[in-house]
């Protein structure tokens, strides 16, 4: 008789191969013997339905390190829990088995970063990643936030703001977190250099405790920013007079919805950046992440955030989120905390879903890296060296710089090899530039060490107006510093100035803890582009300059000569409602 595919159990037959395999390792079959049932199809992500074992809680049951290894590297889920809540890394470390606890542990760290890069890196519609969806409240955004919560005081005096996901309550906050939040507040806030007027941002309240604790400092803060989205949560911060507290803020959404927000992106940024929000995975926070150099204010900042996982989840993101952090240029140190001093384990979840079961907790402090770039004022060339350039409308062009003024990079754009071209309107155009695809009035640019080049049939440069591209970009400079040392004297505080106006152009300024200086020069009448330099830094920059290995970030010779940077910035600002 004919079999087709439908008359096939393909169901059944990896269960069957599932089974047996996970038998085998039990039995502590010869390893050539599970690498052929593995070779015939036994699937690897398998789990029994009378445990819900894999056979890598098999393999660290028995202690098996070669089998542990072999079934990892055909694609083994590292993170994969039984019905107890336990995974094979779990039963490792219970066996006191290091080696098998290791191998998982570096399997979860090198998948994890490969979801975050094919999560990052491609967009496109043929990739694919393979997840499972937690459509609950805690797993979803959505539908945490149009569930009831409650808010309750327990019979030992635990406050707990909790919710329900089927027949199950989890704790959104509880009071047993106090020590852990005492203890942040304490290492963010003690001795912080802006002390007595800091500006913090919060990402999500909860129960309040960390707002609680920010507000009893000794000195409250200035600007104490929170954002918090759900409405259960919002009703119970007006109840308790949250609204009405002098220097809070309080932001009515998600994180997401407030990236380009003013609320966050102006105002010289925050002293103290903290987040702990529920039903949000690890790509959430990486995510947040990628944002936090344009929320923090200077190299004083610090950011923080629950850490609150099971030991094999610990280890992995520990490690995982030391990673990302370091990709944007902050590093992060940790510091543990004891959340049990004399208490029992079990007051602390009453009816509620233990959600952290580890006596110890590792508290991060994640600070801006300030030692990958010296400060410009450091660099050779009279105080500031111009390592980058670009323009669009501009209406002067600069005279010849002095011989030795401007770097190669920037010399190539402000010195464009003089062709006949015509574009696609017929009209003639005196140059053209790899370095620069963008259209320019300005005429002939003569920078260092490049010749004068005759006049091009049908242009006819006008005189040479403005100053030399070296003496701009300095005094430019002079200008930016001259006036933050002024309005730092006066109000005693760094990132105040962000722009200034004159009749003819308005000065945009982002700076960086790290001592770059972004600056744009636009019409006098558009608003503040503070912002989009701060996204220039956070994206273009920071995705094709910093983490370009072929770009030397100690160099000064050179200038900024990549062709990505360039082009991402000109898309961002040519798309800009200012742009014309």
């Amino acid at each position: 008789m004919d079999c087709t595919n439908q008359d096939i159990d393909y169901e059944g037959v990896a269960a069957q191969l599932g089974d047996e395999l996970i038998q085998k390792i039990f039995l502590d079959a010869p390893i050539e013997s599970i690498s052929a049932l593995l070779e015939n199809g036994a699937p690897v992500w398998y789990q029994n339905l009378s445990e819900g074992l894999s056979p890598l809680h098999a393999a660290a049951y028995m202690q098996n390190f070669s089998v542990a290894k072999l079934l990892l590297e055909k694609g083994a889920i590292w993170n994969s829990v039984d019905y107890l809540k336990y995974t094979a890394g779990d039963v490792a470390l219970s066996l006191n088995n290091q080696a098998i606890y290791n191998i998982i542990r570096d399997a979860g760290i090198r998948s994890e970063l490969l979801l975050s890069m094919l999560d990052t890196r491609s967009q496109q519609p043929t990739s694919l990643l393979l997840q499972e969806i937690d459509s609950s409240a805690a797993g979803s955004a959505d539908v945490f936030l149009s569930s009831k919560l409650e808010f309750i005081r327990d019979e030992f005096g635990q406050d707990i703001c909790s919710v329900k996901v089927g027949s199950d309550t989890i704790g959104v906050m509880m009071g047993w977190e106090r020590p852990i939040m005492k203890e942040t507040v304490s290492i963010l806030c003690d001795n912080h250099p802006n002390a007595s007027k800091l500006r913090i941002l919060n990402v999500g309240f909860g129960l309040g405790i960390i707002d609680g604790l920010f507000q009893s400092l000794p000195i409250q803060p200035l600007q104490h920013v929170i954002v918090e989205a759900h409405p259960d949560v919002l009703a119970y911060m007006r109840q308790h007079g949250w609204y009405e507290k002098p220097g809070v803020k309080i932001l009515e959404g998600r994180w997401q919805d407030y990236i380009d927000s003013p609320e966050l992106v102006e105002g010289g940024g925050f002293d103290v950046v903290y987040t702990d929000t529920f039903s949000e995975n690890y790509s959430d926070l990486r995510r947040f992440f990628e944002i936090c150099p344009r929320l923090l204010a200077n190299s004083d900042s610090v950011l923080s955030f629950f850490n609150g996982l099971d030991a094999l989840f610990y280890d992995v993101y520990t490690r995982v989120s030391e990673l990302d952090l370091e990709r944007i240029g902050i590093n992060t140190s940790w510091i543990d905390v004891d959340i049990l001093p004399g208490g029992k384990h079990s007051v602390r979840w009453t009816d509620s879903r233990n959600y952290f079961s580890l006596p110890i907790y590792r508290l991060p402090v994640p600070h801006l890296i300030v030692a990958v770039y010296p400060k410009l004022e450091q660099l050779p060339l009279r105080h500031c060296t111009c390592v980058y350039y670009q323009d669009w409308h501009r209406t002067k062009r600069p005279k010849p710089s002095t011989p030795g003024g401007i770097l190669p990079a920037v010399s190539q754009v402000i010195a464009p090899t003089y062709v006949n071209q015509t574009d696609s309107a017929g009209n003639v155009s005196s140059f053209s530039s790899p370095r620069n695809t963008l259209a320019s009035s300005t005429g002939i640019v003569v920078a260092v060490n490049d010749k004068s080049q005759p006049n091009v049939q049908g242009t006819s440069p006008n005189n040479d107006t403005g100053l030399p591209f070296d003496e701009e970009a300095k005094l430019v400079y002079g200008v930016v510093i001259s006036l933050r040392n002024m309005v730092k004297k006066l109000s005693s505080r760094d990132e105040q100035f962000v722009n200034y106006r004159t009749s003819s152009y308005r000065l945009h300024l982002f700076e960086t803890a790290s001592g770059y200086k972004f600056v744009m020069l636009s019409d006098p009448k558009a608003d503040s582009l503070r912002f989009v330099l701060r996204q220039i830094y956070i994206g273009p920059f920071l995705e094709y300059v910093v983490r370009n290995p072929l770009v030397k970030m100690d160099s000064r010779e050179q200038g900024i000569d990549n062709e990505y940077f360039r082009a991402s910035v000109d898309r961002l600002v040519r798309g800009l409602s200012v742009f014309s």
